[in-house]
């Protein structure tokens, strides 16, 4: 086996987590670190080759993804498992994520069961949940001076906590306003191409409403599509509304953010989109996509470009635009993507292999790699000045992708860091859900109701986690 004489120091842990909020339970896991102190450096050099008498087998755990995701990682793995052949062989497993949270749920289950597997892939948000449950290890230990140095500093962020590094990011996502382009210019809407002139909000329910259209009694096309997932879509795509934030700077309290004044604007916001029929309380989440747009913009993430670019001629010309300011002007675009860190059930004398691995899944070329065939916003900086699709003015997609460059560069807000994310996004989604589809949200005092309601929950289950 790798011959790793650097003898890890034992951490002490202080008791075992208790089982986290709703169907997220943990409870098998046991808080604290769960690997070395920061400073004990156990990993290989910059430049240091990786040996091994015997084959060392690693297991990764990811979700299921569109085509052109499965397809990278299909091809990474294998790629991976020839470079090091004899060396170091990866298995992968994937398991459904759904539209809800069926992949964190499988997870914790694995990790309360002891089945976890050696490296998991998973969503920055949830870096904080894991750490604090000891579920994943920091792997600061593993990573050499200076490789984090190229990433985006937010996604280094994501990855932290309690200043320690446990996961490395390959590629990162935001939210943006999409537009059919033939739609917009009959309408003569001018689409802004600099950050300074973005739209705001109301501009956008606006422009939106004024593109919903009818022919007798039936609507032939709406405005805006912002369909999403119960599970977080929601939350993730209107966090920045909460102008005054929606959690307390420890990411334990909700209550007087969530439900704040900014929260009951955002709410009443949000209903609004439905009163003015800018959005359809019905939308199936593919109607901006369709060969006959039922939708003339979505407000959704970079995830689904590679899906608009595999329809070809099927779907209409599309083009891109900023994530909306506030009134003043100001953009605080969501961002945050996958990651991979390493689980407690890595054992010790293979958590180096494990760190070699993650390290060549989130080095440049694999960055580049995965940016490119995803078509997903790269986690390291230096991409965006070399890949022609940021940096070439001349290549075809450089309009959808200097819009996306700019935005993260200049406006990236990351998700709330929170021991109970699960929780947070969850009930938040909700709230906003029966506040964009029931029927009773038409007034300030309903709409504070329901999320003082999601508040107190969330507020509840988070007071329930152990926070080591």
């Amino acid at each position: 086996m790798f011959k790793e004489e650097r003898k890890m120091k034992k951490v002490l842990t202080i008791g075992c987590c208790a089982a986290l909020a709703l169907v997220f339970v943990l409870g098998a896991g046991c808080g604290g670190t769960g690997g070395a102190e920061k400073e004990e450096f156990l990993g290989l050099k910059e430049g240091e080759e990786f040996t091994t008498d015997t084959e060392i087998s690693i297991t990764l755990t990811r979700p299921t993804g569109n085509d052109a995701q499965e397809k990278w990682w299909t091809d990474t793995i294998a790629a991976f498992n020839q470079d090091f052949s004899g060396r170091i062989k990866v298995t992968a497993t994937t398991l459904t994520r759904g539209n809800g949270r069926e992949y964190e749920q499988n997870v914790s289950l694995q990790a309360s069961s002891g089945t976890i597997s050696d490296v998991l892939y998973l969503d920055g948000p949830f870096i904080s949940t894991y750490a604090n449950a000891g579920v994943i290890i920091p792997i600061d230990n593993y990573i050499y001076e200076g490789y984090t140095d190229d990433f985006l500093p937010y996604v280094n962020e994501q990855n932290t906590y309690n200043d320690r590094l446990y996961a490395l990011s390959i590629v990162d996502s935001t939210v943006c306003v999409f537009y059919n382009k033939s739609i917009l210019k009959d309408k003569k809407i001018t689409v802004p191409d600099k950050i300074e002139d973005a739209w705001t909000f109301e501009e956008l329910k606006d422009i939106a409403t004024s593109l919903t259209s009818t022919t007798g009694n039936k609507k032939t096309c709406y405005g805006l599509q912002i369909a999403g997932d119960a599970g977080e879509w929601l939350s993730y795509a209107f966090t920045p509304l909460w102008t005054d934030g929606v959690i307390d700077a420890d990411g334990k309290v909700t209550t007087g953010y969530l439900d704040g004044n900014a929260g009951v604007e955002a709410g009443m916001y949000l209903r609004s989109l439905v009163k003015d029929k800018a959005v359809s309380s019905s939308a199936s989440g593919k109607d901006f996509s369709a060969a006959t747009p039922l939708a003339a913009m979505a407000l959704t993430g970079t995830q689904n470009i590679s899906e608009y670019l595999a329809l070809g001629d099927k779907m209409q010309d599309w083009g891109v635009t900023f994530y909306p300011a506030d009134e003043d002007g100001n953009i605080a675009a969501p961002c945050g993507g996958w990651t991979l860190g390493i689980t407690k059930n890595c054992a010790t004398e293979k958590r180096v292999a494990a760190a070699e691995f993650i390290k060549y899944c989130t080095s440049v070329e694999s960055c580049e790699s995965c940016a490119r065939d995803t078509a997903s916003p790269p986690s390291r900086k230096s991409l965006y000045d070399t890949m022609p699709e940021y940096s070439d003015s001349k290549n075809e997609m450089y309009p959808v992708y200097s819009i996306i460059k700019t935005q993260l560069l200049n406006s990236a807000q990351l998700r709330p860091k929170t021991v109970g994310y699960e929780v947070f996004s969850t009930e938040m989604s909700k709230a906003l859900n029966n506040i964009l589809r029931g029927t009773d949200y038409d007034s300030q005092a309903k709409i504070k109701e329901r999320l003082t309601t999601a508040a107190q929950l969330i507020d509840k289950s988070i007071a329930q986690i152990t926070i080591y």
